[in-house]
């Protein structure tokens, strides 16, 4: 290519000048910076890998110092020496180790905060850690044959008793330290050249890894790798990096794969080094490697060649800017000069000369280059832009002039506007000066004061204000205007605060005829330029005032009528229960008298029906004391767990009877003692439990009620507890929801209909829980069933003491639960776990070989959530037999540490109402899932682990039973031994009702029909206590009670106990207060009535039981001839005078007993005597629960002949055995033919 033009030729010969020198120097330079850097920065790198094996290694050695200088101090020694003796005679658990720990302690905790320690051991020489400062789980445990025993805490300790030296573990990490990485250092302890065991020191991981992620003189990018050897193909990451602070003891770095290994290949080698490499991350670094021989481990020290290099690529860069530079410099220079500049320079000029003369239609015409054209441009463009600039504010003041001519417009119309309302509002409005000078009124103004516009303008508005605040109001408008404050005495009623300004009230205004009339003001003060306004709106309130005051009236006479309910509701309960006292008490002694199965039904029928009228009083006191307002909520310490399970037990009965399933579970994090009401909560949960059994039954499913309590906020001032209530019943649409808990409803007629009711228990309950602060909710749909949700606040106390609340311990036992997810498993596993037992849960025995055998060795109780179902505990004991199997033949090849083979036990969990753990064999035990309570559940669980050993139920004999019942005394030997009653009531049922109920309970009573009889009969001093009704003619129980009691000041004082059918609140502290000593509400249980004479009348008992030591023994059970082989006296003991009951636990009974009775002869023909023992035993206790005397005892006799391998002898069991068999199902199929 040729270069004609010079200035083509002068920009090639001056670039070529310019840029070749600085090439060829700059070259030179940077190769030798580059070589000088690399070098500097491999020294750098090896220089802090040197300093951090220095240092790390003077750490390890520090610590076997401290562990040598400890281990030889005399309080080491001495510690070492009494704390084995101690822990091995007495336990960790006795006073002589507790008080030789606290004696120590806290020299080692000076040591360990010193010296920067986590823990401190002491290990006798059986590897047991008999001391340790944390205090941990490992703490107690072998270190040669316990769980601990592979940690690097048993490691060490092994070689230090083995080898008698000192060394130091790896880091690693260590689960009694809730999983933290830590090393342990040991030392034996000599003692007269004879080692008594070893001192540990738990290592911190942080303070090593401090040392290696100290990055100081690595830059950014510096860090720090260190590892041990995994397997021959992996390094294990020892610390954390800084590019992944979790790779401790995670990350693993591939040795087959180089270049990215290479440095830490090298080091765990043992080789020491440093070069330009990749790292583990595929970066290159210059990294220097060393091996740290006391720990094994590997260590490279590297920085990114990015950062190491930066100042040689830094260098690079900025020659490379400089050449470019330099050439476009030599390109500028060489045309700069070559083009012309001046001409359009003067074109442009003479185009501005114009253009300020006013010529702005001239453009500058563009020409030349670059700069010149660009200046050309924007000359034109701002000529152009200030042609706008005129045309657009000529446009504006065009339009600005109309916006303000439409604006006036506006103003006109909206002042218009505004004096239109003013003059047409029906309140008065006034605007007056700040001193009070009326300025303008509208025409409200002479409707309501009689005053015209004319009469007003211009006057002072006080002519308005009555007297005596008149005269006063002018200096309270100056005052204000001066102070801001002012108001004394203007409005009445008097307002708070210093002025009225901007506030409505209440006042009287004065008419100009002179009348007063009530008025509703509100004023506000406003500006007009720098003179201050008010404005005074006035209302007439006359036909207000009127209406307030009919209302208070109205008010009034609805708390009149409100009284005379409650006089009324007070009346009628003591009216209805008057002769439900009768109903009831008679029914009670006709209960206690001999009875056909048919007879007692209808009488308990009876009894129900009437107790259930008494709750629809109950019920509709309760609502009517909630309306009024009179309902007050207790806060007194309760046990929330004991109210919620007393409820459900209450209903367990009601809900066997119906068939339903009523389970509880109760969150075990709730506090155990609490500040509330327990008789409204335990009502509440009733209504509504109550209503879910009653909706889930008359189903064809199986119907099924769930009571959860849990716990879902907690702080130290108040616990938030969830009750969820949820049945499989038939639900409720939406519209039933909306008047679920409206009084008097249950949600449509046909639902009244089938299920029956009042329909206020839930508007009660709803009532309730508003009133504890609480909230219920409910969730249901039509044939899905129903949840309610009650949210309720306590408050949480402090507990006292330890023996004020019981901890379940059940710590150290190891439970398999299983169960389908939908039974009682869950509930079952967070119950146990509460109390520390260590749980594993399996859904169905599908793999139940495998669950069993990756158990741990030991003692395991399968709890079996069985429902229903018969379990199949036969193939969970070939399990555990096959595990024990494989358990031996693994300790005899060496793979495991031999542990003998214990038997597991069973817990059964069934369906039924029975709260008691009961044995079924010799390994296992049966409890009832229906309302279980948590209590129930630890005790079976310790009575299976035989912590604990099972109580005996011990059938009443028939001497017992002959003897229990009171006999009738006579009005003579109740005057000899002091138990005579004095009754004073005036109605002839209730006279016969007490009379019978105390002849019943083996009392006399004299009958006082009114107060003044009573007294008289009182003042013979023949009586030891008073019974006496409340309202009574002549006198009434008060006025009895205040006599007696100003009579007998001296005398000897006698006890006196209300019978009122008053049930309202407060009856039974205005009978306290009047001075009698008990309070008893009709109708009056028979229990209630033989408690309340056992209190006061005590000698009765100590009578009793002098005669019945002086009276001749009866025949024992066993010998005597009741003529039936049932005694059915025994099961009224035990669940009450229920024939129903009673016939379905006896037939329930014999059913069980003929399938027991078919095992045992097939044991005894196959000779397997210790299974027919079993047997027998099994039988035994149940035959004596149900009152077959005979047999159990027979079944007694089997077992041990049992036990003793007694052939020959059970030969002869068997005999009578099988005639009590025979005699027993006679004796059912006639007592039970006779009902049908």
């Amino acid at each position: 290519m040729k270069f004609t033009s010079l200035t083509q030729r002068f920009a090639v010969w001056f670039t070529l000048v310019s840029l070749l020198p600085i090439l060829f120097i700059g070259n030179s330079l940077l190769h030798t910076f580059e070589t000088e850097i690399k070098e500097a920065a491999i020294q750098k790198v090896s220089a802090i890998a040197d300093k951090k094996v220095e240092q790390i290694d003077s750490y390890l050695l520090e610590r076997l110092s401290d562990v040598y200088l400890v281990s030889g101090m005399n309080t080491t020694h001495e510690a070492m020496v009494k704390l084995t003796a101690a822990f091995e005679q007495h336990g960790v658990d006795s006073d002589e180790y507790r008080q030789l720990d606290a004696n120590y302690r806290e020299s080692f905790k000076r040591f360990l905060d010193y010296a920067r320690y986590y823990d401190l051991f002491l290990i006798s020489t059986q590897g047991t850690i008999v001391y340790s400062q944390a205090h941990e789980s490992d703490f107690a445990t072998n270190l040669r044959t316990d769980r601990y025993r592979d940690t690097g805490l048993g490691k060490v300790t092994r070689h230090a008793l083995d080898n008698l030296e000192s060394s130091i573990s790896d880091f690693e990490y260590y689960e009694p330290s809730k999983g933290a990485i830590a090393a342990f250092v040991a030392t034996p302890i000599m003692i007269d050249g004879e080692i008594q065991g070893v001192l540990a020191l738990q290592i911190y991981s942080h303070l090593v890894f401090s040392v290696i992620s100290n990055n100081v003189g690595l830059s950014n990018s510096g860090e720090t790798i260190v590892a041990r050897l995994e397997d021959d193909q992996t390094a294990l990451v020892m610390a954390p990096l800084k590019y992944d602070l979790d790779a401790a003891l995670k990350r693993k770095i591939p040795l087959d794969n180089p270049p990215f290994s290479t440095a830490i290949q090298y080091a765990l080698n043992g080789d020491s080094g440093g070069a330009l490499t990749v790292n583990y991350r595929g970066k290159e670094v210059v990294a220097a490697w060393r091996y740290l021989p006391r720990l094994k481990w590997g260590m490279v020290v590297q920085i990114n060649a990015d950062e190491a290099f930066a100042s040689v690529y830094h260098v690079h860069f900025v020659g490379v800017v400089i050449v470019i530079l330099t050439f476009l410099a030599a390109l500028f220079g060489a045309f700069l000069f070559n083009r012309r500049v001046v001409d359009p320079l003067k074109h442009l000029n003479q185009s501005a000369l114009e253009i300020s003369a006013g010529n702005l239609h001239l453009r500058a015409a563009i020409e030349g280059w670059n700069e010149m054209r660009q200046l050309a441009q924007t000359f034109n463009l701002m000529v152009e832009r200030l042609n706008a600039s005129n045309m657009e504010l000529e446009n504006r003041v065009a339009a600005r002039t109309a916006d303000l001519q439409r604006a006036n417009s506006a103003l006109a119309i909206k002042e218009e506007e505004m004096r239109s309302v003013v003059e047409h509002m029906v309140d008065c409005v006034v605007t007056t000066d700040e001193i009070g000078k009326i300025l303008s009124v509208n025409p409200v103004m002479e409707k309501l004061f009689g005053y015209s516009h004319d009469e007003m303008i211009g006057q002072n508005v006080s002519i308005i204000v009555p007297e005596p605040d008149r005269s006063k109001h002018i200096s309270y408008m100056e005052n204000y205007c001066r102070t801001g404050h002012g108001q004394e005495y203007v409005g009445r009623p008097y307002l708070s605060g210093s002025h009225g300004i901007g506030r409505g009230r209440e006042v009287e205004g004065i008419r100009k005829n002179g009348e007063r009339i009530e008025l509703y003001l509100a004023v506000s003060e406003y500006y007009v330029g720098e003179e201050r306004h008010f404005t005074g709106v006035m209302r007439d309130i006359r036909e207000h005032v009127r209406i307030m005051n009919d209302l208070q009236q109205a008010r009034i006479e609805a708390e009149q009528a409100n009284k005379a309910k409650s006089a009324f509701l007070a009346a009628m309960s003591h009216e209805i229960r008057t002769p439900m006292n009768g109903v009831i008490g008679m029914i009670d002694v006709l209960r206690q008298t001999s009875l056909t199965g048919y007879q007692m039904e209808m009488a308990n029928l009876i009894r129900d029906s009437a107790y259930s009228l008494l709750s629809i009083i109950e019920d509709i006191l309760d609502f009517s004391k909630i309306e009024a307002g009179k309902l007050e909520i207790e806060k007194i310490p309760m046990s929330l767990a004991n109210i919620v399970e007393n409820a459900c037990g209450m209903l367990a009965h009601v809900a066997l009877s119906k068939k339903v399933e009523l389970t509880l579970f109760i969150d075990p994090e709730i506090p155990e003692n609490m500040l509330g009401d327990p008789l409204r909560l335990r009502q509440i949960l009733v209504n509504i439990i109550n209503n879910a059994i009653k909706f889930s039954s008359k189903q064809e499913k199986q119907g099924k009620v769930s009571v959860r309590v849990l716990l879902t906020e907690s702080n130290p001032d108040q616990v938030v507890v969830t009750f969820q209530i949820t049945d499989n019943g038939i639900g409720m649409n939406k519209e039933t929801q909306e008047k679920l808990f409206k009084s008097f409803s249950q949600g449509d007629p046909s639902t009244t209909r089938r299920f029956g009711g009042t329909g206020l228990g839930l508007a009660i309950s709803h009532h309730l829980a508003e009133l504890m602060d609480a909230e219920i909710t409910v969730q249901s749909e039509p044939q899905h069933g129903s949840t309610f949700i009650i949210q309720m606040p306590f408050k949480p106390l402090t507990k006292i003491s330890y023996a004020d609340h019981k901890i379940d311990d059940l710590a150290g036992m190891n439970c398999l639960i299983l169960g389908e997810n939908d039974g009682l498993s869950n509930d079952l596993a967070v119950y146990l776990r509460s109390a520390g037992a260590v749980v594993e849960q399996a859904p169905h025995l599908t793999n139940v070989e495998q669950i069993v055998q990756k158990l741990a060795p030991g003692l395991w109780l399968v709890v079996i959530d069985a429902g229903e179902q018969v379990p199949s505990i036969e193939e969970l004991r070939a399990a555990f037999n096959a595990r024990s199997e494989i358990i031996k033949n693994a300790a005899e090849t060496g793979l495991y540490q031999s542990h003998p083979f214990i038997e597991p036990r069973f817990i059964v969990i069934k369906r039924g109402r029975r709260r008691q753990a009961r044995i079924e064999d010799i390994d296992i035990i049966t409890l009832d899932g229906d309302v279980m309570y948590r209590q129930s559940l630890f005790r079976a669980m310790e009575i299976a682990a035989g912590r604990i050993e099972a109580e005996t139920e011990e059938t009443p004999s028939l001497k017992s039973v002959i003897t229990s019942a009171p006999k009738p005394i006579t009005r003579e030997e109740a005057l000899r031994q002091r138990i005579l009653i004095l009754v004073a009531e005036d109605n002839d049922i209730n006279q016969k009702v007490i009379r019978q109920q105390l002849n019943l309970l083996g009392y006399a009573a004299d009958i006082a029909s009114d107060g003044k009889e009573a007294l008289k009969r009182w003042q013979t001093g023949d009586y030891d206590l008073l019974l006496t009704d409340l309202h009574m003619p002549e006198m009434d129980g008060f006025e009895l009670t205040r006599e007696i009691r100003a009579i007998e000041t001296n005398q000897k004082h006698i006890p006196i106990v209300a019978l009122t059918a008053n049930a309202l609140k407060g009856e039974k502290e205005r009978c306290l207060q009047t001075g009698m000593d008990d309070y008893l509400s009709k109708p009056v249980q028979l229990e209630d009535l033989r408690s309340m004479l056992e209190r006061y009348l005590p000698n009765r008992k100590l009578i009793e039981a002098t005669l019945s030591d002086s009276q001749p023994a009866l025949p024992d059970s066993k010998t005597e001839s009741t003529g039936t082989p049932l005694d059915i006296h025994v099961l009224e003991q035990l669940v009450g005078n229920d024939p129903e009951m009673i016939k379905e636990m006896l037939l329930d009974f014999y059913t069980s007993a003929e399938k027991i009775a078919a095992e045992l002869h097939m044991a005894y023909q196959a000779s397997q005597l210790t299974t027919v023992g079993s047997l027998a035993h099994k039988l035994k206790s149940s035959a004596r629960s149900v009152g077959a005397l005979a047999l159990g005892e027979v079944c007694a006799q089997m077992e041990q002949a049992g036990k003793d391998n007694d052939a020959k002898a059970l030969a002869e069991f068997f005999t009578t055995f099988d005639m009590l068999m025979i005699s027993i199902k006679t004796y059912l199929n006639t007592l039970y033919a006779k009902d049908e």
